[in-house]
C-alpha cells in the first residue's frame, strides 16, 4: 500500500506541473527618466583647497535673505545668528567654533575691512548690518590664518 501511495503522489506532482498554464509575458512599462540637477558650486579651477571658494551670483539669487548676516551663510561651515536684536553685530560660528561678534573673523566688503580695531565687545568687532543683501553679487571666501599671496 505504501508503494502505491508513493507512486500516486509522484504522478499527481507530475500531472499538476503539466497543467499549470503560463500567462504570456506582459509588456513592461518603461520607467520615466529622472533628471537631477544640482547647483553646487565646487569652485574647481578657481580654488586651490577646500578652505576657499567663490559663491556665484546664480546661487545668491536663488535663495531669499531676510537679514544681512545671511549673506555670509553661503560660506560652507559658517553659521550666523542674531541673538539680541538690531543695533548689535551678529554672532559668528565657523566649523562649530564661536567667533563671537567677528573677533576671529575678518570681513571685507568691496576690499574694505569691516572689523573695528577696538570695541566694547572686543577687538575685531564686525557689524555688517549696514549691508543691503540685494546688492551682493559675489562672495569670495578663504578659511585659515594666512595665505601665501598676502
Amino acid at each position: 500500500m505504501g508503494a502505491i501511495l508513493k507512486k500516486t503522489k509522484v504522478a499527481l506532482a507530475f500531472f499538476s506541473a503539466l497543467c499549470v498554464q503560463h500567462s504570456p509575458a506582459q509588456e513592461s512599462e518603461t520607467t520615466p527618466q529622472i533628471r537631477i540637477i544640482g547647483h553646487y558650486e565646487n569652485a574647481v579651477g578657481t580654488s586651490d583647497a577646500a578652505s576657499q571658494g567663490t559663491i556665484t551670483p546664480q546661487l545668491i539669487e536663488a535663495r531669499p535673505m531676510l537679514r544681512p548676516g545671511e549673506v555670509l551663510e553661503y560660506v560652507p561651515g559658517v553659521i550666523i545668528t542674531q541673538h539680541s536684536g538690531d543695533g548689535k553685530a551678529n554672532q559668528y560660528f565657523l566649523r562649530g567654533f564661536n567667533l563671537d561678534h567677528g573677533t576671529d573673523f575678518l570681513t571685507t566688503i568691496d576690499h574694505m575691512p569691516v572689523n573695528l580695531p577696538t570695541h566694547a565687545h572686543g577687538q575685531g568687532y564686525s557689524d555688517i548690518n549696514f549691508l543691503l543683501p540685494e546688492l551682493v553679487s559675489r562672495i569670495a571666501y578663504r578659511k585659515g590664518p594666512y595665505f601665501a599671496e598676502e
